[in-house]
Order: C-alpha cells, then structure tokens, then sequence
C-alpha cells in the first residue's frame, strides 16, 4: 500500500524526471542488458535443464562439499553465475530447484553465494566502455572472483543445508529443451529490464531531491548497478566501484527475489551476504592496485586526473576498509548466529 502511494506520488509530482529515468533505464536494457547476457542466460538454462552442466561439474564433488558445503549441482550455478552474470545464477537456482535437484534449503544456500557480474559486463562495458582500459575490467573481474568464492565459503560455513529427499531425474524425452530454455531466458530477461527501469527512474527523482552530485552517485549504485557504474566511472576509486560491483545493487536484489519466489530465501541474510560480497571485492581490488601501482595510471576515460584509482589515501582507504569491516563482521556473527537456529 505505501509502495503504491509512493509510486504515484512520483508519477505525478516528477514526471519528467520519472520520464528521462525510464527512457534511460530502457537505452541501458536495449543497448548493454539484453546484448551482454540474453544469449547466454538462454545457453545457460539450457545447460541446466538438459544435465549437460551437472555432468560437467561432477569433478567439482568435492572441491564443492569443502568450499561451499552444497553438491556439485550448486558448483554448475555458481560457476554459470561468475560466468553469465547477476539474474543467471538465479534462474539456474530456480531451475534446479523446481525439478528436484537441489533441495529449498540447498537452493537457499546457493542462491547466497550465486550472485556476480559477467565478464561482458565488467570487462566490455566498465573496464573498455567506461573506463576506456580492458586491464581495470579484468582486475574487477578477477577481484570479483575471490569475492564469490570467499562469500561462499562464509556462507557453506554459516548455513545449514539438507539434501532433497527425492533426487529429480531428468526427462529429456518429449520436451523441447530449447524452448525452454529460451522462455526461462525471456522471462528472467523481462523481470530484470523491468527493475532496471523502475530504479533508473527513481535515480532521476534523486538527482531533484538530493542536492548533492555525490551523494546522488552513491545512490545511484546502491539501487541499479549499470546506471550506477555509469555516474561513476572516473570519479571514485576504482575499489569503491568493486565494492557497488560485489554488492549488485537493490534492483539486483529484487530481480532475484522475483525470480526465487518459490526458494525459502531470508532477504536479510541475503543482503547482509552481499555486504560482505563488495566488501571482499573491494579488498582484493584495493590490494592489488596497491601492489601494482602503475595500473592506476589508465582507469579514467571521462578526463579525470590518473591517479584517480589512488584519490584516497593509504591510512584513510585502509581505516574505510578496516572499520567496515568490523561493523559487517560484528553484523554477520549475530545475524548468522540467528540464521543457524532458524534453519537448523
């Protein structure tokens, strides 16, 4: 009900604003979305649906059940999901899920840790289209990497998982896989452009209400992650982007829930999950630009000074990080605690 009324509270008193959002939104989804991750997220749930990527993955048995405690089913959709992009992992969790494969709980877990940008997204379109260097997309994606993986074993470590009581078999037979898949994809794609655009409208909104440019720019990349990446290109340290990189943005978020309605997912532990994501994120980035300094000098293709990967100083960046860190850390052990006795 308050979402309604706020709703049309901006329809009316923003219009415009609401207007050039919404065709923004709709330039991002035709021109980067669609092109970077349809094809594969049609490849993907076919993978899936067929078992062709459950068989591929049933080497990664144990090196799954050590990292993440989950089968190696929940190693394919991780892997997918590092390699497709953010609604991928989700599709293919709500895939699995509904033929058996994964039970809600193993589902749940997986869904924590399948969360990522592709390699599209981070390298052609922020590190070569905004950034204006191919080498600040790799470092991202490579940063983002060890953050999934790192997130994932907190969350393999943290909550509890039971396996399906009855394992799903495949019936290839009598069903057009590729159909399928491509109706899975068409839908996930739909939900995903439809969030992209309603949060691009609210960021315009934002920039009328909140008066300051930078501020508006955090914003931005807290609620829609492509529109946010956009404002910030050559403004902020490249970790910080890796931080609002890890962490997806609240559109992200409500894609996957929207695509997960039937998987027993706790949003806060599922947001707090992705606090800890960008925060690893942006740890591994800033190391590395720490220890390669030279990289710094290329990030930046708006003009912007060449030491702009480095604007923050060591002592405050490393007192940003350390203090963040402590406040998600004293976050996570009474959430997860919480979590524990809820699940188990």
């Amino acid at each position: 009900m308050i979402g309604a009324v706020a709703g049309i509270f901006l329809a009316l008193g923003y219009s415009e604003e609401c207007r050039s959002g919404i065709e923004k939104g709709i330039g991002f989804c035709l021109e980067i979305l669609i092109p970077s991750l349809f094809f594969f997220m049609v490849i993907s749930a076919f993978l899936v649906q067929s078992g062709v990527c459950e068989i591929l993955c049933r080497p990664l048995e144990r090196l799954s059940r050590l990292l993440f405690k989950l089968p190696h089913q929940s190693a394919a959709v991780i892997l997918l999901s590092m390699i497709g992009g953010y609604p991928v992992g989700a599709s293919c969790t709500a895939i699995m899920a509904r033929e058996g494969r994964l039970s809600p709980s193993q589902a749940a877990k997986t869904a924590y840790i399948a969360v990522a940008a592709g390699p599209g997204f981070l390298v052609n379109y922020i590190g070569t289209a905004l950034l204006g260097n191919v080498h600040a997309g790799y470092i991202l994606l490579v940063s983002q990497i060890v953050a999934v993986i790192v997130t994932g074993i907190i969350v393999g470590h943290t909550v509890k998982s039971e396996a399906p009581a009855h394992y799903g078999v495949h019936k290839t037979a009598g069903r057009n896989l590729l159909v399928g898949a491509v109706e899975n994809a068409s839908r996930a794609a739909a939900g995903m452009c439809g969030m992209v655009v309603i949060f691009c409208a609210l960021s315009e909104v934002l920039d009328t209400v909140i008066p300051s440019a930078q501020v508006c720019d955090i914003a931005s990349a807290i609620t829609e992650i492509t529109n946010g990446c956009h404002r910030l290109s050559g403004k902020t340290p490249l970790f910080l982007t890796a931080f609002f990189i890890g962490f997806g943005g609240l559109s992200v978020h409500c894609q996957i829930f929207s695509i997960l309605t039937d998987v027993p997912l706790k949003k806060a532990l599922f947001f707090l999950f992705r606090i800890i994501e960008g925060m690893i994120c942006l740890c591994a980035t800033y190391i590395y630009l720490m220890v390669t300094p030279t990289a710094t000098t290329v990030f930046s293709s708006v003009n912007a000074a060449p030491s702009a990967a480095r604007s923050a100083t060591l002592a405050g960046s490393a007192a940003l990080v350390i203090s963040s860190l402590l406040f998600v850390g004293s976050v996570a052990s009474k959430s997860v605690v919480a979590s524990d006795k809820r699940i188990g």
